[in-house]
């Protein structure tokens, strides 16, 4: 397409008359007509002119402008990834000037979708599920199509639907090769829905694909993100010795990231799990000294707020202080009242706490255990499960402590296989 028959596609979709467009510019009707048609050359002045008077002054005409624009993209992926939120919105206004170039059907798909993304970013989802379901997806190429199921993976994981994210991102990998982008971060989602269903042997194998690719850009918040992850899984998996080296290293990278970006909770992520690394090795003092330091760096209500509050509650009912431990439950209880999964998981805390009343561990084996399980908590289920089956050991009811012993078998199968 010529720079003339570009000029009377945006000058139509702008509404603007050849005779408004001239008298902003100051020349003839007759030049912009003759630029149109090509029988006359647009020289660098003059089409800076006409862009500033049509309003797209930055607006990518040329290969190499094109080119540029599309590193601009990826540049604002970027922003995105390191939540510089700010910095991502001003790109994003500028680099919608293509939505007033018809013709550039491939970047402005490319833009609709990173701007869905950004939506995700933020926490918009509404906006952003919107503006997904206003794309064509029979107009999309293969780039735009694994953006298109990045976001959508990306939207259910926010929205706590593991099984729907991993089924979008695994999609999302069938496109990787139309995309030149690093694919170290979609790796990481596939390995981070792994996680979350309590499938740590499956998130691993993703996570080590994601590392391998990620090894040239050590020091960013997805190196803090895919490390965390792949240590949760190694000491799910018991296996906290593997998980010990990368958690120093990654302490240190939050750290670095913490005091550059002023992400902080990467800290508090870390210092979590290494409070799970010596509970692991029943070094409860050490655990709880690392799950208080933990808990200054997240906001009350938060996932990971719920999570370190859970291992710093059993954690001190290992080493007997279950008058703190009941304290900290009913706290919680308190600001969960917006989560159903963390409500049952405190309570069945709490009924363990009061064993001996009538009915506590009936709930747990009848309501707490199967929810827990059905929302694929697998490990939590398991803490049930092993202290249910104690308990029923030590009052003698083999029976009873036998059907537990099935539901962990049962449980660990899931954990291993899916």
């Amino acid at each position: 397409m010529t720079i003339g028959e570009k000029i009377k596609k945006i000058r139509c979709h702008l509404g603007l008359s050849q005779e408004n467009l001239a008298k902003d510019i100051g020349c003839g009707v007759a030049t912009i007509s003759r630029i149109e048609r090509g029988m006359a050359e647009c020289d660098e002045n003059m089409l800076k002119a006409i862009k500033a008077a049509m309003g797209i002054k930055n607006a990518p005409f040329s290969d190499a402008e094109i080119a540029a624009y599309r590193e601009s993209l990826f540049v604002w992926l970027e922003l995105m990834a390191h939540r510089r939120i700010d910095d991502a919105k001003d790109l994003g206004s500028e680099l919608a000037v293509i939505l007033n170039l018809p013709f550039e059907r491939d970047l402005i798909m490319l833009y609709h979708l990173y701007d869905a993304g950004l939506c995700i970013t933020i926490g918009d989802f509404d906006d952003a599920e919107n503006k997904m379901n206003s794309l064509d997806k029979a107009k999309m190429n293969g780039e735009h199509l694994f953006q298109y199921y990045r976001n959508l993976g990306t939207l259910c994981f926010r929205r706590e639907d593991y099984e729907r994210a991993l089924e979008y991102g695994l999609r999302a990998i069938d496109y990787s090769e139309y995309t030149r982008g690093n694919l170290a971060a979609a790796y990481y989602s596939i390995a981070a829905d792994y996680s979350m269903l309590s499938q740590p042997v499956r998130a691993i194998m993703y996570l080590e694909e994601a590392r391998k690719r990620h090894k040239n850009t050590p020091l960013s918040i997805l190196s803090v993100f895919i490390e965390h992850v792949l240590c949760k899984s190694y000491l799910l998996l018991n296996e906290p010795e593997r998980a010990k080296p990368i958690l120093d290293a990654a302490l240190t990278k939050a750290e670095a990231i913490g005091v550059k970006l002023g992400r902080k909770k990467y800290i508090g992520m870390i210092l979590n799990l290494l409070g799970v690394y010596h509970m692991k090795r029943s070094e409860h003092k050490e655990a709880l000294a690392y799950f208080n330091k933990a808990h200054e760096y997240f906001w009350v209500g938060g996932l990971d707020y719920f999570h370190n509050s859970y291992y710093k509650a059993r954690c001190l009912l290992e080493l007997k202080q279950a008058a703190q431990a009941k304290e900290l439950a009913a706290d919680v209880l308190a600001n969960a009242t917006n989560s159903e999964r963390f409500t049952m998981l405190f309570d069945g805390l709490r009924k363990e706490m009061h064993f001996k009343e009538n009915g506590s561990a009936e709930n747990i084996e009848n309501v707490i255990i199967p929810y827990l399980i059905g929302k694929s908590e697998l490990f939590f289920a398991l803490d049930f499960c092993e202290h249910l089956e104690c308990r029923y050991k030590k009052a003698g009811n083999s029976k009873k402590a036998n059907e537990i012993a099935i539901i962990m078998r049962d449980i660990y199968a899931k954990i291993i296989f899916g």
